[in-house]
């Protein structure tokens, strides 16, 4: 007696531990399958960082030689880097890097912002890096809405209050915005003012920057107290502006106002964004961490929102989501559910037609739903992420191959007599062992580059070297 048999006669003959582990099997199956992301589809696309460098109003050969090269040397020999490319424009640089699939994003990203940290740009430039997100991480755009409000106040309070509590909702890589006019206080210089008074434009500039801001000083003691002395210089309105020393004219004080007509603008606009019937409305688009669960962090954003419109902006103004990825989820798990259930409902169908018993038929389809639970409990151990590819095309007709050939085999044995169910599954299984350790071994070749992808995955989890063989 082979060892395969014997270990079928001691399954048949302990009914009970089967039926306990298949409890054990479901029990961890359930707690399984709400733990891996739910996507629509799958992210195929690499890691992938950009460093975003802006300096307004120089020509695309200055970016190109004074930002973007320094950049380009800075940020090359990453380790695991695939592509390195860059693009330079009218006050703009963008280098973007590709990274393999076996490198660390937060490893990444960490050492790219230490190496664009010792990059020495010129006067004016501000730097940053792209969002800790992905192709597929946008999952949910809005629209700051009012009926009596210009943009530039609903720009204002996207940028300074709903984008604050949108970000600290944990589960955001970022929050972007578009649309609006940016509120300026701008300075509208009278030449022949400037000149009338012998005034520079440089000496008007370096006023307005060094007389806004605050200074700390020291304590002055006062009997058993001490007072904190500071200088408070930041302006707070137009009038702050226009009160500005800029020089001394035989004693007497040249002021801003004096020169320059003072008045709240908006900052030169690159673009607009239009909404139904408004031409210049608000946009907001709230991007998915990387990794993370799209359902949990759109069920948290949905609060945070619901928050924002009732505790946050004034009345009249509110935050309209327009679109929201949980609808796609929610047709993608509808589509996922109806494929099983009708896929499980055919396979049961056409097994009872060919095998004409609805008792060996239900037990052939049982294996479906144990083989599902242990497709469920891997994925969530390797982090394999649930859509429409990894659900939507699972071949039932494979998994219960094995199953068919073995039930057919006991069927027959059964349908010739003198032999008691449990004679019959051993019997049927020692005769057919080898014809379904061949089909099996078959399925597994046949879908064995699915299975390297899959190992691959798993391999780059825990950074194995061997992942590059």
């Amino acid at each position: 007696m082979s060892v395969f048999t014997s270990f079928i006669r001691e399954v048949v003959e302990k009914p009970a531990l089967v039926i306990f582990a298949s409890i054990v099997l479901l029990g961890l199956c359930m707690l399984s399958v709400s733990k891996p992301p739910i996507q629509p589809y799958p992210g195929v696309a690499p890691l992938t960082i950009q460093a975003i460098s802006q300096w307004p109003g120089r020509s695309t050969t200055e970016v190109e030689q004074q930002v973007t090269i320094p950049v380009e040397n800075a940020l090359a020999g990453i380790p695991g880097l695939q592509a390195f490319r860059s693009v330079s424009l009218f006050g703009l640089s963008v280098v973007t890097l590709t990274f393999n699939d076996t490198v660390d994003p937060f490893k990444a990203r960490q050492v790219f912002i230490s190496n664009l940290s010792n990059v020495s740009f010129p006067p004016g430039v501000t730097s940053s890096i792209s969002p800790d997100s992905d192709a597929t991480g946008e999952i949910m755009r809005y629209e700051v809405r009012s009926d009596y409000v210009s943009s530039t106040l609903l720009k204002t309070l996207q940028n300074y209050e709903i984008y604050k509590e949108l970000k600290q909702t944990p589960g955001v890589a970022d929050v972007s915005s578009f649309g609006g006019k940016v509120r300026q206080y701008q300075v509208i210089v009278s030449h022949e003012s400037l000149q009338a008074k012998g005034i520079s434009v440089n000496q008007l500039i370096l006023a307005l920057t060094n007389v806004n801001s605050n200074t700390g000083g020291g304590l002055l003691p006062s009997g058993e107290q001490q007072f904190v002395v500071r200088g408070v210089g930041l302006l707070k309105n137009i009038d702050d502006i226009k009160q500005v020393v800029i020089t001394l004219n035989n004693g007497v004080p040249i002021r801003v106002g004096d020169v320059a007509r003072v008045e709240i603008g908006n900052a030169p606009r690159l673009g607009m964004f239009q909404f139904n019937d408004n031409p210049d409305a608000v946009e907001g688009i709230v991007y998915l961490r990387r990794c993370e669960n799209a359902t949990e962090v759109l069920a948290r954003v949905r609060s945070t929102v619901e928050n924002i419109n009732k505790h946050v902006l004034p009345p009249g103004i509110e935050v309209t989501p327009f679109y929201d990825r949980q609808v796609l989820l929610a047709i993608t798990i509808g589509t996922v559910k109806h494929t099983l259930f009708f896929g499980i409902s055919l396979v049961l169908a056409v097994l009872f037609f060919f095998l004409g018993n609805i008792r060996s038929a239900a037990v052939v389809a049982a294996v479906i739903p144990l083989a599902l639970c242990v497709s469920f409990i891997q994925m969530h151990l390797w982090s394999v992420p649930a859509n429409m590819i990894s659900l939507g095309a699972i071949g039932f007709g494979v998994i219960v191959d094995s199953a068919v050939i073995l039930t057919e085999n006991v069927m027959r044995h059964l349908e010739e007599g003198g032999k008691r169910l449990n004679q019959s599954i051993i019997l049927a299984t020692s005769e057919v062992q080898r014809a379904m350790i061949y089909s099996t071994g078959i399925i597994i070749v046949a879908y064995y580059s699915l299975w390297a992808v899959l190992m691959a995955l798993f391999l780059s989890r825990w950074h194995s070297p061997w992942v590059l063989l």
